[in-house]
């Protein structure tokens, strides 16, 4: 569960829960059901409740870690 409900928060409990270093998490992706990839920021994070289910996928981007969460 997020601490507070912003990109900030989200990115902290995923480096909390599986281990990736948090000043190494770069860029952070939602993927909707039609497919459509979008840049996530604290406004789109706020709009979340609990209830949302997303599948997490981590890659490697060069020195940094590429976060795309995508909606189920």
């Amino acid at each position: 569960m997020l601490r507070t409900p912003s990109l900030k928060g989200l990115m902290e409990a995923i480096s909390d829960k599986y281990d990736v270093p948090h000043d190494k998490i770069g860029k952070v992706f939602k993927k909707c059901k039609k497919g459509i990839l979008v840049n996530m920021d604290d406004n789109i994070v706020k709009h979340y409740s609990n209830e949302d289910t997303f599948q997490l996928q981590i890659e490697e981007a060069g020195p940094s870690y590429k976060l795309t969460l995508t909606e189920i």
